[in-house]
């Protein structure tokens, strides 16, 4: 996927805010939810809101430096 208003990285970023509910809510950008939705990180909620996917969540295991495969 390429799109020049996404910077590298970017995406794994919001992925983790959103993942992490004890932290600040931010609101995340309109063109990085739907990025997000397009590859099926996440999903809108019953409130409104972005939840997380298994496979987002299995994005940043992997993405994590620990991950075995980074070894």
């Amino acid at each position: 996927m390429s799109n020049p208003g996404i910077q590298q990285g970017e995406l794994a970023y919001w992925l983790g805010v959103l993942a992490a509910p004890d932290e600040a809510t931010e609101s995340v950008p309109e063109h990085i939810a739907g990025a997000l939705r397009v590859l099926r990180c996440v999903e809108d909620a019953e409130d409104g809101s972005l939840r997380v996917t298994d496979k987002g969540l299995l994005a940043l295991r992997m993405a994590d430096p620990a991950a075995i495969h980074h070894r």
